[in-house]
């Protein structure tokens, strides 16, 4: 598949998780203040942060496709990082604020939520996040940022069913003052558990924004098959020790390769040929290789 062509799938299945954030947004806020259930509205103000951070992580990904310019002469590729640490960041503003409103209510001595209403909203916010989750795994290798949007949706899924549980439990406990007391504390509970189970998800895109905005190495999967297939290119042109350096950034693997030669046996052509074949083993649709090839003749040439 082109890159073209892989990032116009990309775009298209932001666009899709964007309309589908929306419709999840509306139903858990109108339903979440209409039954007086804050984890119905926890979900719903969750999926409304996820709405706004996909419709920048859409103008983020059109900005880095858009290339270099007088302003941006390597291009627009940290716009993509940006993105995934600023919804990171919103989420994890949130769920401390979230969780510290359970708390309150819990010590206040609970809360009295509709069991019935939370259970029905419960099956239909399952039903439609399991069902955009399985769409939007087909386009995960596209784009991090559609790998980010099905991680988020994923863990929706798992909310809308830990919801879901909760609230069949209070339903299902006999009449009496153990029911009484578990209906008035679910809620609260539940979003103290939510908040727990989302925790480490933007957690990993602020790491994510940190590695890629402070030049770290790529993440194993994508640094360990790349330098492999740098060593194999360079061996079989006679470069046995280069030192190799990576960073990623959004869309962009940046590779460099530096090595001691010989004078007289390399010239433009040579090095140009030896980035060509770089260039087909990096290969990849989800991400362009920017390599730079550092040939030197200079035994004091600091490699470091």
């Amino acid at each position: 598949m082109t890159t073209d062509a892989t990032r116009d799938l990309a775009f298209r299945a932001l666009r899709v998780s964007v309309v589908a954030g929306a419709v999840s947004a509306v139903l858990a806020v109108v339903w979440g203040i209409a039954s007086g259930s804050r984890v119905i509205l926890f979900d719903g103000v969750s999926a409304g942060i996820g709405l706004l951070m996909s419709g920048l992580s859409l103008a983020a990904a059109r900005a880095a496709a858009s290339g270099s310019s007088h302003a941006f002469p390597y291009g627009r590729q940290t716009m993509l990082p940006l993105a995934l640490g600023g919804q990171g960041i919103a989420r994890l503003g949130f769920t401390a604020y979230a969780v510290a409103d359970a708390v309150t209510v819990l010590l206040a001595g609970g809360d009295s939520v509709s069991t019935g209403s939370a259970l029905l909203y419960a099956a239909i916010a399952a039903c439609l996040c399991l069902g955009v989750t399985l769409w939007l795994r087909r386009h995960e290798g596209t784009s991090e940022l559609v790998a980010a949007e099905v991680l988020g949706w994923r863990i929706a899924t798992i909310l809308s069913f830990a919801i879901l549980a909760g609230f069949a439990f209070v339903a299902l406990l006999p009449e009496g003052d153990l029911k009484t007391t578990a209906a008035a504390y679910v809620d609260p509970v539940l979003v103290i558990v939510v908040s727990l189970i989302v925790l480490p998800s933007p957690v990993r895109l602020v790491q994510t924004m940190l590695r890629e905005l402070l030049d770290m190495r790529p993440p194993a999967e994508i640094e360990a098959p790349a330098r492999a297939a740098v060593l194999e290119v360079c061996a079989a042109n006679g470069l046995t020790e280069p030192v190799i350096r990576m960073t990623k950034t959004g869309g962009r693997l940046y590779v460099e390769i530096d090595h001691l030669v010989e004078a007289g046996t390399w010239d433009v052509s040579d090095i140009d040929r030896l980035r060509v074949a770089l260039t087909e083993r990096l290969r990849s649709p989800a991400y362009t290789t920017w390599i730079n090839v550092e040939l030197s003749c200079d035994p004091t040439w600091q490699l470091g």
